[in-house]
């Protein structure tokens, strides 16, 4: 997004649905990005994974539901530190937060 806004456009076609977008579109994107990765990180670096599976009843040997719940967590928990500005900003936010927070954590969680 940023080299996109390098460039003196007026409409993007990203394909997404059947709306064109505008440079002020990427811009809000870019920054709802980055909300997205700042609350996930913090998520991250507060919820873990012994703790979230304890409290979920998970065996100990059952590592793949561990990093599930963990990521539930993580989500929930980074769903509570998003601002809450976003769902008059931005359209969708509702239903695809957890959603967009989910591919976001596991991200930053493998880089």
């Amino acid at each position: 997004m940023d080299h996109m806004l390098e460039y003196d456009f007026e409409t993007v076609v990203s394909g997404h649905m059947a709306l064109f977008g505008t440079p002020e579109d990427v811009q809000t994107n870019r920054e709802y990005i980055r909300d997205l990765r700042i609350s996930a990180t913090e998520a991250l670096r507060e919820v873990g994974v012994k703790e979230a599976a304890a409290a979920a009843g998970v065996p100990y040997d059952n590592r793949q539901a561990q990093l599930k719940v963990w990521m539930d967590a993580v989500v929930a928990r980074a769903a509570e530190l998003m601002p809450a500005s976003w769902d008059k900003r931005l359209g969708g936010t509702d239903i695809f937060l957890t959603d967009n927070l989910n591919a976001v954590a596991w991200s930053v969680f493998i880089d």
